[in-house]
Order: C-alpha cells, then structure tokens, then sequence
C-alpha cells in the first residue's frame, strides 16, 4: 500500500515549488508515494515540472485575497454562507446533503488558504481513501532529504513542535498564544499555558488517523470561518480532541520533521551538504528559508531552472 504527500501551493512563486517537488520525488519513490499539490493556474511552468516528476496537481480556487479587499464580494460571500447555514437547519435528507457540502466548498474558497486547504484535503481523502500513511504539508518553505516515512509508527499521528516556544501571555513575539486567545477566547489559552506550540505546517500518520484530524480541523475552519487561524485550531484540536494515546509529540531532536523556527540554533549542524541532528538525517526540513545557511544550502543544491 502505498503513502501520500499532500501539499497546498496557492499563489506560490515558482522557485518555492520547484525546490518542494523535485526534493519530494528525489526522495520518494513514485511506486511508494503519491504526491499530490493543491495550486490554482499560475502558468505552464508549474505544470511541466509536476508531469517531469510525475506529481499530481488538483485545481483549488480561492478568493480570499479579493475578498479581503472588496466589501461588496465580501458581503455576497457572507450572505451566501449565512442563507445556507439556514437552509441546512430547515432541511433533510439528501437536500440537506447537498447544502452542507455547498457551504463547505464556499468556506473553503472563501476563508484563507492556510484553513480552506483543510477542507480541500477532506474532500480529496474521502475520494481517494486507500493509502497507508498521509502527509499535508506546506510548500513554500518545505524541502526533502529523504523520505519522511521510514522507520515511522504507522499507527500513530505525528506531530512536530516549534523549538522552545511555549504558549504564554499574547505578545507580538508569542503570536500563537495571541492567535488562540482570538479564536477561542482567554479561558482556552489558559488551558496551552506551559504547552509546547505544535505547527500545523507539516503532519504525518496513519491513513485513519490523518482523515480523523482532517475532519476535525475541517470543522474547526466551518466553525470559525471569521478567524480562520489555523495554527490555533490546530493545537486546539491534538491536545484536547485528539485522543492522546495515538498521538506522538515530536520535539526538535526526534522527528522526521526540523521546524527552523523559535530556539532551533543549536540542535542541528550542516555536515557534508545535508541538515543533521545529532549525527541523524533528518528527512524534512520546514522554514529553511528562516536560516540564512539552510538557505544557501538548498538553494544552491536545488537551482530554479528559471535562471
């Protein structure tokens, strides 16, 4: 059975994907992984390099960025969403079927990319339901070095956190803990206090488990379309309705996933052009962009063939 990458590309700049997709390929098997991108048109180029390396992209629309700045869109968009949401309550049946997902698809285009995605990776997992593990990750600021499913319990969802952040008092330096007291009030945040902050960037696990999370961070987005924050619905989700025995906490130093964010300066060296921890490889790498030496590394290993 094989294991599926899923990554959300909206308005990416070319350079950003092609790095994502030739260092996912390089590094998985086409006959072990499927590797699937959510991207809206953006030219030829970017379909050239998925069909070279035998990628699969999946049209998305979004129009969040024009809605964010026309009241008129903005408002026949909120019209939209609060004459369904009253038609599904007086509705049944397969009438009411069909207006929930009609509200979950105009969420989904409506709200920003980063919470939609997870409604778009609902929709396509309940298509395509047969892989043995799952991924979602970002795209932007994600690069391979080896494939992030070996050696990983299949029974388990995995999680990574961001270096020595913790959620705290709301500041301009602690933006999560001011993200979830936005979404869900003071009293939730109360109970991260002292938590490692997970990011939402990059998950992997188990099939059943992945379509588990996915629906409830998908509901979480539906709920809270007015401020779609997904890293605080994320943490929100996996410390308290996600079932804790089928969850693994990855820090700095175990995961398959190196988040270059927070205190993450002295856990991992450069050795002979690849990221290590503790002499370990690790197989993802998320925020390369944040280091000005992972930068130039996986710049320079993955050139754009733009230039």
């Amino acid at each position: 059975m094989k294991d599926l990458i899923m990554g959300y590309a909206t308005n990416c700049k070319f350079d950003d994907f092609y790095r994502f997709v030739v260092s996912t390929r390089q590094h998985c098997d086409p006959n072990k992984v499927d590797i699937v991108v959510f991207i809206n048109a953006l030219g030829d180029e970017f379909a050239q390099v998925a069909l070279e390396k035998n990628i699969t992209l999946i049209p998305v629309e979004n129009v969040w960025k024009w809605v964010t700045s026309s009241k008129i869109l903005n408002l026949i968009y909120h019209a939209k969403m609060v004459g369904l949401q009253a038609l599904i309550r007086l509705s049944s049946g397969s009438n009411r079927t069909y207006l929930e997902e009609d509200y979950r698809s105009t969420v989904a285009n409506w709200i920003h990319p980063l919470a939609g995605r997870w409604i778009a990776y609902h929709t396509f997992l309940k298509v395509n339901s047969s892989y043995r593990m799952v991924m979602t990750s970002d795209v932007r600021d994600v690069v391979f070095q080896a494939s992030p499913f070996d050696d990983l319990d299949s029974s388990k969802l995995h999680v990574f956190e961001e270096a020595g952040i913790y959620f705290g008092a709301p500041t301009k330096e602690n933006v999560d803990s001011e993200w979830v007291s936005a979404v869900y009030g003071k009293k939730t945040l109360e109970k991260l206090l002292g938590k490692p902050i997970l990011c939402a960037g990059t998950v992997l696990g188990g099939n059943h488990l992945m379509m588990q999370l996915i629906e409830l961070m998908a509901l979480e987005a539906q709920r809270h379309r007015r401020k779609p924050l997904d890293q605080a619905m994320f943490n929100k989700v996996v410390n308290y309705e996600f079932p804790s025995n089928q969850t693994v906490k990855h820090n700095l130093k175990s995961g398959a996933v190196l988040t270059l964010c927070g205190d993450h300066e002295r856990c991992w060296e450069i050795h002979d052009d690849k990221v290590m921890v503790d002499d370990r490889l690790v197989p993802v790498i998320h925020m390369y962009d944040r280091d000005s030496r992972t930068k130039e590394l996986f710049v320079s290993k993955i050139p754009s063939p733009q230039k």
